[in-house]
C-alpha cells in the first residue's frame, strides 16, 4: 500500500506542474484535472499554501465546469528560489530564478585561473554574494545547479575537461561542504538542453537534441522528457565522433568533429585566410558587414555544421535540434545553405527536423543548471508509485 506522504507528494507535485502550465486555476478545475476528489484537493492545496509555494490569484473568475465563480490560485513567484551557474571557458556566470522561472538576478565575473579549488572558490564567493545581496540569505533559496563544459559522470565528478586540463575532478565534493543548500553537476550541453524543456516555449515537447557551440562541441539529448545521460552519465559527446578510420588517435584532447567546428578552429580558418577577427564578437562584426572572406569562412564552417546536425538526425530522430552556444549566433548566415543540404539528402530522419536558435542566449546553460534543482519541485519521486497506488484502491 502506498504510504500517504507519498501520495502527498505525488499530488502536490501534480498541482504545482498543473500551475507552471496553466498559470491560474480554480480548486475545482485542479480536481478535474487531477482525477481527485474536493476534501483530497483542498488538503493538498491547504499545504502548498502553508509552504507559500502557492498563493491565491485574487478576485474570482467564473469555473467552466461549474460556471460558479471559483479563488483561482497560482504559483508564488517568491516561494522558491533557485541558483544555476555556468563554468565556462572563460568566465562564471550565474543566474537566480523564481518559481516562475523567471529570471531575478544575474552576475558574471572573468575566470582567473583553471585551477579546480581556486574556480570552485571564486563561484561560491559568487554565489554567497548574491545569495546576500538578492536574498538577506533567505531559506527559500532551494539550491544550485552548475553546467561545466566538461564530460560529467553520474556522481557530479569530471572525467575529463580538455578546455580546463582537468581529469577526475570532484566538483561537487569541493562545493557542497562550502555551501549550506544542494549542488548538482552537469555538463553544459545537457543543462541548455535542459532549459529548452523546463523554460522554452515548447509545451507538449518531449524530444529535443541540443547542439551545444562554442570552444568545444557537445550535445545535449531529451528522450520522453529527461536527459539521455547513458550508462555513466557521459552521453552526448558528438564532438568526438570519429569520421574516417585515419583519425582515429590515442590521446584524443579535442574531438575530430569540435576541431572543425569549434570557435578557436573557426577564428585561426577565417585569420589564415586573411582576416583579422580575435574575437567571434570581431568575426560576426566582419560577417554583419558582408566582408568576403568572413562569408568565405562561415560557408565552409556551415559544412561542418550540417554534418553534425545530420548525425544527430540519424542517432535520435529528434522533431527539434535547437543551437546553443557562443557560435550559435552565426547559423543565420549559413541556414539557407545547411536546409538545402538537408533537403537534398532525401532521408527520412531529416524530413521533418525543426532546426532554430536557442532564445535564451548567454543564459542558456545557467538557467539549464538552475532547471536541475527547479524541475525537483514539480517531480514525483523517482519510485513506482503508478503501482503502489493501484494496490491500494
Amino acid at each position: 500500500m502506498a504510504k500517504p506522504a507519498l501520495i502527498r507528494h505525488i499530488n502536490q507535485a501534480r498541482v504545482l506542474r498543473l500551475l507552471k502550465e496553466h498559470g491560474t486555476l480554480s480548486r475545482a478545475e485542479l480536481a478535474r484535472f487531477l482525477n481527485l476528489n474536493r476534501s483530497t484537493l483542498t488538503l493538498v492545496t491547504a499545504e502548498l499554501l502553508a509552504r507559500e509555494l502557492i498563493t491565491e490569484a485574487g478576485a474570482p473568475f467564473i469555473t467552466q465546469a461549474t460556471g460558479r465563480p471559483g479563488t483561482g490560485l497560482k504559483l508564488n513567484a517568491e516561494g522558491a528560489f533557485f541558483f544555476g551557474a555556468e563554468i565556462g571557458a572563460e568566465r562564471l556566470h550565474l543566474v537566480l530564478i523564481n518559481l516562475e522561472g523567471s529570471i531575478t538576478h544575474r552576475r558574471t565575473a572573468k575566470l582567473k585561473s583553471n585551477e579546480p579549488d581556486a574556480v570552485c572558490r571564486d563561484l561560491v564567493g559568487l554565489v554567497q554574494a548574491v545569495w546576500r545581496d538578492q536574498l538577506k540569505g533567505s531559506a527559500r533559496l532551494q539550491g544550485i545547479g552548475v553546467a561545466v563544459s566538461a564530460l560529467v559522470n553520474a556522481q557530479g565528478v569530471i572525467r575529463v575537461a580538455p578546455t580546463f586540463g582537468w581529469d577526475r575532478v570532484d566538483l561537487k565534493g569541493i562545493l557542497q561542504p562550502k555551501l549550506d543548500f544542494p549542488v548538482f553537476i552537469e555538463n553544459d550541453a545537457k543543462s541548455a538542453a535542459l532549459a529548452e524543456l523546463s523554460f522554452g516555449k515548447r509545451v507538449g515537447q518531449s524530444d529535443i537534441c541540443l547542439l551545444f557551440l562554442d570552444v568545444g562541441v557537445g550535445a545535449g539529448v531529451i528522450v520522453d522528457r529527461k536527459i539521455f545521460r547513458g550508462s555513466d552519465g557521459l552521453a552526448g559527446e558528438i564532438g568526438h565522433l570519429t569520421l574516417h578510420p585515419a583519425q582515429n588517435r590515442r590521446g584524443e584532447g579535442k574531438g575530430v568533429l569540435e576541431t572543425q567546428l569549434g570557435r578557436d578552429t573557426l577564428l585561426a580558418a577565417y585569420r589564415r585566410a586573411g582576416g583579422e577577427a580575435e574575437t567571434v564578437d570581431a568575426f560576426m562584426r566582419d560577417l554583419r558587414s558582408e566582408y568576403p572572406l568572413a562569408k568565405k569562412t562561415v560557408k565552409a564552417w556551415g559544412e561542418w555544421l550540417t554534418l553534425a546536425i545530420r548525425n544527430l538526425a540519424d542517432l535520435f530522430n529528434p522533431r527539434l535540434v535547437v543551437l546553443a552556444g557562443t557560435l550559435a549566433e552565426l547559423f543565420p548566415f549559413v541556414e539557407g545553405d545547411v536546409r538545402r543540404r538537408l533537403a537534398e539528402r532525401r532521408f527520412p530522419t531529416v524530413e521533418n527536423l525543426e532546426i532554430t536558435v536557442s532564445a535564451f542566449g548567454k543564459d542558456s546553460s545557467a538557467l539549464g543548471g538552475a532547471a536541475l534543482v527547479y524541475d525537483r519541485i514539480f517531480s514525483v519521486p523517482n519510485v513506482d508509485f503508478l503501482e503502489d497506488l493501484a494496490k491500494s484502491d
